[in-house]
């Protein structure tokens, strides 16, 4: 495929690798918008439907739907209880609703999108860069338990859940396995390399493009 200048940058992140922290550090080095957890929201706009009645359902396969609440939501399950039945909604209209939301603020570039398939939905892009942030599970469990005040048990149970139910939803609704490496530019480990490197590593990337001729391969 040819290249062009990076206009787009796809973060997909294992749960509690640091990805959103990335986004938004590389949005604020590159002065460039992030869409990340407004997505939510936007796309309860667009259901009309309340933020908690989406968020329940992000980036959550249908047959998960007994575990929602235990993944990034609510700490303890037994804190859970289901949106009321005219509140619910489906599964795969909040994951249509999600991928126009994306495409919809993808008129207006540069922009960076976090999570939710943006790999997918704009890997045929020439102006894209799509970048995979991991971590090892001890790390981030680390990184859930400061950030949810849960033990490292608990937070690695959760991280474990969360790669999980997005794994299942990316196959689901994208029909391939989210950690396959072609669908990826560049894969950042941040158990070895900080995130503020890592977004100089990313930004020398989107420089590169920029000063390369175009059309280059």
């Amino acid at each position: 495929m040819h290249r062009s200048a990076v206009r787009l940058v796809t973060i997909s992140r294992e749960f509690g690798a640091g990805g959103s922290d990335l986004a938004r550090a590389l949005g604020e080095r590159l002065g460039w918008p992030v869409l990340d957890h407004d997505i939510v929201h936007r796309v309860a706009a667009r259901l009309k439907l309340d933020d908690q009645a989406v968020e329940r359902f992000d980036e959550h396969a249908p047959s998960l739907l007994a575990r929602i609440a235990t993944v990034l939501i609510v700490p303890t399950p037994d804190l859970y209880s289901p949106p009321e039945t005219l509140q619910v909604p489906s599964h795969d209209a909040i994951a249509g609703a999600t991928r126009r939301v994306m495409e919809a603020a993808a008129a207006t570039l540069p922009l960076i999108v976090v999570g939710h398939g943006a790999q997918s939905v704009f890997g045929g892009r020439p102006d894209a860069l799509h970048v995979r942030v991991v971590a090892p599970l001890e790390d981030r469990a680390a990184r859930v338990a400061a950030r949810l005040g849960v033990d490292a048990a608990h937070a690695a149970a959760l991280a474990q859940r969360a790669d999980h139910d997005r794994q299942a939803y990316f196959q689901r609704y994208f029909h391939h396995d989210w950690r396959s490496a072609h669908l990826y530019d560049l894969q950042v480990n941040t158990g070895g390399v900080p995130i503020a490197a890592a977004v100089a590593i990313v930004a020398h990337l989107i420089e590169s493009r920029a000063a390369a001729p175009a059309g280059t391969a």
